[in-house]
């Protein structure tokens, strides 16, 4: 089974990740989900994230 990585450190999901999906034993949040669908992830710092999606 491939394991998601996380778009903001580039390694695999946390077991304990606050905002894992639950019931996703690949790993994967809202974040991995926004970048397969075409965002780019934005680390802002202090703990805040951004999501930039422009349609091609």
């Amino acid at each position: 089974m491939k394991q998601l990585t996380c778009p903001l450190d580039g390694k695999p999901c946390e077991p304990d990740c606050p905002d894992r999906y639950h019931d996703q034993p690949e790993g994967g949040c809202i974040l991995t989900t926004a970048q397969e669908l075409g965002a780019k992830i934005i680390n802002l710092g202090g703990g805040n994230v951004g999501m930039m999606y422009t349609p091609n």
